[in-house]
């Protein structure tokens, strides 16, 4: 019976535990919402820009899920994910020009001065095939631009 279950061919679906995009991630807004997010929220903000695509995913779910889940209370900041996916007008030339980055699954530290109506990036961190995102850069470019909100140990 025992090796029935596991061999048939039952569906199984996949379910989220609580330690998933749900918790790690505060809001997601289109590209087209941040003027008005921006407009609405002055101040700091770290943005994760993402396109929903496998880098994304294995980001969250592999590096910053963890990290949340670290110490007793979550010491990774409030994070609003910007949906890159819709954006059809996006380009290396744009993202430069609002981000700072010239690739995305990247994390922005950014403010917005609303008295100039400019979104300024005070830091950022990008995954790429050449140099991709790991849990303990991320832990230290948290650490290192006062983001993170725990005890720091490598």
């Amino acid at each position: 019976v025992i090796l029935y279950k596991q061999f048939s061919n039952e569906t199984k679906a996949m379910t989220r535990t609580v330690y998933t995009a749900d918790t790690v991630i505060k809001q997601t807004i289109t590209l087209d919402e941040l003027a008005e997010f921006s407009k609405n929220n002055p101040g700091e903000h770290v943005f994760f820009l993402t396109d929903c695509g496998t880098d994304s995913t294995y980001i969250i779910d592999s590096i910053l899920t963890p990290l949340s889940v670290e110490q007793a209370e979550r010491p990774t900041p409030d994070i609003i994910a910007i949906d890159l996916a819709a954006s059809s007008n996006i380009t290396v030339t744009r993202l430069k020009n609002v981000f700072g980055v010239d690739t995305y699954p990247a994390f922005i530290k950014a403010s917005f001065d609303s008295s100039k109506n400019t979104l300024t990036n005070t830091g950022s961190i990008t995954h790429g095939n050449k140099k991709p995102m790991t849990v303990k850069n991320l832990k230290a470019w948290f650490f290192n631009n006062q983001l993170w909100k725990g005890p720091y140990v490598e």
